[in-house]
C-alpha cells in the first residue's frame, strides 16, 4: 500500500557522540520501524553507514558491544543497501541569479537517492532542498525531498499525501448506538473517527492492512480496516472494549501508544 513512499536513513554519527550511541540508536530505530510497519520502502548509503560504524567504533574504543551491533541489525534488517553513484550541490534561488554549491560530505545520504515523488529522509537532522543529484555532465536530477525526526511527521507526512477516506459503516452504527447484534460498536461520530483515522498508525507486518488509534474521549482502541483497493481509499472501523485489548491490539500498538 504504500511501498512507493522511500525512506532513506541517515546514519550521523556527530548526532549518535552528542546523544550518546544507546539514545540515537533507540531514536533511529522507532523512526525505521514504523517506515517497516507502512511496508514503505527503506533504503541506507553503503559508505555513509560504514563511515558511521567506523567512527563510532573508534570513539568508544574497545567497548563497541555485541548489543550495539546487534542494534544495527535490527535498524537495517528491512532495508535495502544503496551504494554512492551521484555529486550533491545545493541550489540557492536569487532574483539576479542562482547558485549551485556543493554539499559535503560526498558520502552524504541524499547521494544515493533515485528520482523520485515521494522521498523523505529519517534524519535528525535537516537537508537542503531541493538539491541537484549530478552522476555526470550529462545525467543530473534536481529533485525534492523532506527530513523527518519525529514519528509524528512520518505519520503527518503519509497521511497528507495519500488521505484516507472514514467509511461509516451501518454494522457498527455510530456515537455508541445502531450497531448490530455482536457487532463492536463505533463509539464517537463519523466526523471524530475521520480525525482518528488521519493519525492512525499501521501495523502491516503483523496485521495485513489494520490501522489503529488510541481514542483519548473514549479511553479504548478504535480499529481501521481497510476497503480494498479504490480511489477514495476507504476505511470503515470500530472500537474495542478495553478486555479485548490483549487479544485484538499487537505488541507494537502497544508499545507505540504505551497502553
Amino acid at each position: 500500500m504504500y511501498s512507493d513512499f522511500h525512506f532513506y536513513i541517515d546514519f550521523d554519527w556527530e548526532d549518535a557522540i552528542n546523544k550518546t550511541i544507546d539514545v540515537y540508536l533507540k531514536e533511529l530505530y522507532q523512526l525505521v520501524e514504523l517506515a517497516y510497519q507502512h511496508k514503505a520502502s527503506v533504503f541506507y548509503s553503503k559508505e555513509r553507514f560504514d563511515e558511521f560504524k567506523e567512527i563510532i567504533e573508534g570513539d568508544i574504543n574497545d567497548n563497541f558491544s555485541e548489543s550495539i551491533g546487534n542494534q544495527l541489525d535490527v535498524i537495517l534488517q528491512n532495508a535495502k543497501e544503496k551504494n554512492n553513484k551521484a555529486y550533491v550541490f545545493g541550489l540557492s534561488f536569487d532574483a539576479d541569479k542562482t547558485t549551485i554549491y556543493p554539499i559535503s560530505p560526498v558520502n552524504n545520504v541524499l547521494s544515493v537517492v533515485d528520482k523520485h515523488d515521494k522521498i523523505a529522509i529519517l534524519s535528525f537532522s535537516s537537508h537542503i532542498n531541493p538539491f541537484l543529484l549530478v552522476e555526470s555532465n550529462m545525467i543530473y536530477d534536481r529533485l525534492a525531498c523532506i527530513s523527518i525526526p519525529t514519528r509524528k511527521d512520518i505519520v503527518n507526512w503519509v497521511s497528507d499525501i495519500k488521505p484516507r477516506t472514514f467509511n461509516l459503516n451501518p454494522k457498527h452504527g455510530e456515537n455508541g448506538k445502531g450497531n448490530q447484534p455482536n457487532a463492536s460498536p463505533l463509539l464517537c461520530s463519523k466526523h471524530n473517527a475521520q480525525t482518528l483515522l488521519n493519525t492512525a498508525i499501521p501495523c502491516f507486518l503483523e496485521r495485513g492492512k489494520n490501522m489503529y488509534n488510541f481514542d483519548d474521549d473514549k479511553k479504548t482502541f478504535i480499529v481501521f480496516f481497510y476497503e480494498g483497493d479504490n480511489p477514495l481509499n476507504q476505511w470503515h472501523g470500530f472500537h474495542l472494549k478495553p478486555d479485548e485489548w490483549t487479544k485484538e491490539i499487537p505488541k507494537y500498538i502497544h508499545k507505540y501508544f504505551g497502553k
